[in-house]
């Protein structure tokens, strides 16, 4: 069964962050109260409702405990939904919450309420720019805590003909690889580990920061 996700908030954070999950081959959920934003995203996101997520009952009725992670994008402006959506979540017995902030104070209070993992969309924006500029070989780049990332970058000569089992990233340097993209645009997420990396794929990873460093492939 695919993992599914449920995206609060179709701003154009809320529909970027529905939109990979949905590129990546995972089921998501995405919610909204405006019924402009339902109709603008219906194309791109197979599931959308239009309701208000700081109705309890409603939350109830969607069965949270069901998903893998909820990602709150609600707008900064509307900074008291998102406390209340978070408070609400953590009591229907969320997995993971996951909550934007646009300020580190708003970021400690949704923290305190139950959020997870904090996103600062606008410095983690940042952050990818200034890593592409400086490691040419890093595709994307997204912070999701203070020590651990999610990079992207092309597959390196030394794995090219050599599967998961072979290699065993995660015993030896500690990282994850979450999906393989092929040349064709095929999305592997999670990837078969009998299948041997092509000169063309594109490796998504997930790791603390000083182990992907480690992986020579990483560096410049």
């Amino acid at each position: 069964m695919k993992k599914q996700f449920l995206v609060i908030g179709l701003g154009r954070f809320g529909v970027s962050v529905a939109g990979t999950l949905t590129e990546a081959g995972y089921s998501v959920v995405g919610i909204d109260q405006s019924e402009d934003r339902i109709q603008r995203v219906s194309e791109e996101i197979a599931d959308v409702i239009k309701c208000d997520a700081t109705d309890a009952d409603i939350l109830e009725s969607i069965g949270i405990s069901d998903y893998e992670a909820v990602i709150v994008c609600i707008g900064e402006k509307y900074i008291q939904n998102s406390i209340l959506v978070t408070l609400l979540l953590k009591e229907k017995d969320a997995k993971k919450i996951i909550a934007k902030a646009g300020t580190k104070t708003q970021g400690r209070v949704l923290s305190k309420v139950g959020a997870d993992i904090i996103v600062y969309p606008e410095k983690d924006m940042g952050e990818r720019v200034a890593r592409s500029l400086v490691s040419s070989n890093i595709i994307d780049f997204l912070r999701v805590s203070p020590d651990v990332s999610i990079i992207e970058i092309p597959a390196p000569e030394t794995l090219v003909g050599k599967n998961l089992i072979e290699l065993n990233l995660r015993h030896r340097y500690g990282v994850t690889i979450i999906s393989i993209k092929n040349s064709k645009n095929e999305i592997m997420s999670p990837p078969d580990v009998n299948y041997k990396f092509q000169k063309d794929d594109v490796l998504t990873l997930i790791g603390e920061d000083k182990l992907l460093r480690k992986l020579r492939f990483t560096e410049d």
